[in-house]
């Protein structure tokens, strides 16, 4: 292999070969990924563990929509005691944040603008003179 020919030759077959090679190891699968749903995957996933029939299979569909029902309500039920417990800190980094658009973002010839278009919506304090 005294020849340069071969020695390009062989480089390039072995680039190509790595090139190939990492590609199948990077590569994922066309399959459309739709959003996640844990009761299904659980249902999916009990019907081929336990090698469930038909009847069974619907009957662990009906037993996994309640479920789901179940928690939704929980969830709907506690879910404005939770926003209600978050809005003093919401409101605070809202304010913080819309001071920091104010003076860091804004030009000064727009921040009073800024702050009679986000009256109502923040609190920010107009600007000092």
């Amino acid at each position: 292999m005294n020849s340069v020919r071969a020695w390009i030759l062989l480089f390039g077959s072995v680039s190509f070969l790595v090139g190939v090679a990492a590609g199948a190891l990077v590569v994922t699968p066309d399959a459309p990924q739709g959003p996640l749903d844990p009761f299904g995957a659980y249902g999916d996933r009990m019907e081929q563990h336990y090698s469930l029939g038909n009847q069974r299979s619907e009957a662990l569909a009906v037993v996994l929509a309640s479920y789901r029902e179940e928690l939704d309500h929980v969830r709907s039920r506690h879910l404005p005691t939770y926003h209600a417990a978050m809005e003093p800190e919401l409101s605070a980094l809202g304010v913080r944040y819309g001071v920091m658009i104010r003076d860091k973002v804004l030009p000064p010839s727009a921040r009073r603008q800024y702050v009679h278009e986000s009256e109502g919506l923040l609190q920010i304090q107009d600007i000092p003179r």
